[in-house]
């Protein structure tokens, strides 16, 4: 186990041009999340201006049960 170690985050080409980072897994986990909240953000922004209505979790869920969805 390397604790806190700091190590070359980046691995590089012949060159000595970066081609990748090194993460931890709780790095990447942390990056995934805030792309997916960035991307509801930007979804969210998007559906708003063209919403027709609003309906509740409990009618959502009875419409997609009819619809063979759920």
């Amino acid at each position: 186990m390397l604790g806190h170690v700091k190590l070359n985050r980046f691995i590089v080409n012949e060159h000595g041009k970066p081609e990748a980072v090194i993460l931890s897994l709780t790095e990447y986990r942390k990056l995934l999340r805030l792309i997916e909240d960035r991307e509801d953000s930007i979804a969210l922004k998007k559906a708003i201006p063209t919403r027709r209505g609003t309906i509740s979790h409990s009618r959502l869920l009875e419409r997609l049960k009819r619809q063979g969805l759920i």
